[in-house]
């Protein structure tokens, strides 16, 4: 069997004029993703409250997948050399969505995306200062996002509730993927998105 070879551009959501067009015929087979995806990422995008970056297939003028992102931070609690109780502030990169055409999965689309998201992240993290990728995955993805290095956070897993007969095709779970994990399986940010500035001060 001959292999396809696809050629994707990866742009933002603000620079493509067809959004609706590009948009109508996506399917990942998650209503809610896809119901986002036409219907509310644009006005997620005006307010700033997400970034989302669209995988295009350059020879069909097609959406292959996107991804949404955000910056958030967790609290934990903590105590400090006086056993005093304080309060850790825990940044990172929330990836709140993610997604590939039905069209397009199973063909590896996705662990090339994710590499992208990845690379970006790292350059986020070299001018704010994150600890992290954090998501939440439905349960069918749980399997992609343990493949590229991402972790449950520590609780109950999906086969505990398929165990005691729960099912869990609505639910979501928490996963995570450290900046310094990134790093150590060798990932690096763009080095186009580096820019050195000289700065004159004239007194």
């Amino acid at each position: 069997m001959s292999q396809r070879a696809y050629s994707f551009e990866l742009v933002p959501l603000t620079s493509v004029v067809d959004f609706e067009n590009l948009s109508s015929d996506f399917d990942c087979d998650n209503e809610k993703i896809n119901r986002f995806l036409k219907n509310d990422c644009q006005a997620h995008e005006c307010e700033r409250s997400l970034a989302t970056f669209l995988m295009i297939d350059k020879e069909a003028n097609r959406l292959a997948g996107f991804y949404s992102t955000s910056i958030g931070y967790l609290t934990s609690m903590l105590k400090d050399n006086d056993d005093m109780p304080g309060e850790k502030q825990r940044n990172y990169l929330n990836l709140a969505y993610f997604a590939i055409d039905r069209e397009y999965q199973r063909k590896g689309i996705g662990s090339a995306l994710i590499k992208e998201v990845f690379k970006s992240t790292l350059v986020v993290a070299y001018y704010i200062g994150i600890e992290m990728i954090f998501l939440e995955s439905v349960d069918e993805s749980i399997g992609f996002y343990e493949k590229v290095g991402f972790q449950l956070v520590k609780g109950v897993s999906p086969e505990e509730y398929h165990r005691n007969g729960i099912p869990t095709w609505n639910m979501n779970f928490d996963m995570f993927i450290k900046i310094d994990d990134l790093y150590r399986k060798g990932y690096f940010p763009y080095e186009n998105n580096f820019i050195i500035n000289n700065i004159e001060v004239i007194k």
